[in-house]
């Protein structure tokens, strides 16, 4: 940010939105053009807040026209009923998750979320037993069902 304002990367960044949204929002004319022309073009803090009013009334279920309407002082917001279906979330409320698939046998996967949990090599080799042991009992320790065949194959010989 200089000393004029916001251009409009650090003002997508401010808010957690992309630069296209920034420049629809002043398309639909829910946000001021920016001040200045040319490359000297930039946003101040009076933009940055009413970027902030406009995802508030979003999250709380206004449409854009509705939200035009009250920033233009034609309305009050009126109280609206939260939606009973999620409503999509900017990128800045967003959380990053790393899934990671562990394979316990034919047809059984365990999931989680690798960067809530951090289990070590020795607790998923741990886990991955017990797991099998449960949906397949004739499975081997390490839930590998190529090595009870292997020993199957031996015992029979």
């Amino acid at each position: 940010m200089n000393a004029e304002g916001f251009n409009v990367g650090e003002l997508a960044d401010a808010v957690g939105l992309t630069r296209r949204a920034i420049r629809f929002y002043v398309q639909q004319r829910l946000l001021p053009a920016p001040l200045g022309r040319g490359r000297g073009r930039h946003y101040d803090h009076s933009h940055l807040e009413r970027l902030r009013r406009v995802m508030e009334l979003q999250v709380a279920g206004h449409s854009l026209d509705a939200i035009r309407r009250i920033l233009d002082g034609g309305a009050e917001a009126p109280s609206v009923t939260p939606p009973t279906k999620p409503t999509r979330q900017r990128r800045a409320l967003m959380s990053a998750e790393l899934w990671t698939r562990l394979r316990v046998g034919p047809g059984v996967e365990l999931h989680f979320d690798a960067a809530a949990h951090s289990p070590t090599a020795e607790q998923l080799l741990e886990l991955r037993s017990a797991i099998a042991s449960v949906f397949r009992p004739d499975l081997s320790a390490t839930g590998d069902q190529d090595n009870s065949k292997a020993q199957e194959g031996d015992a029979r010989e």
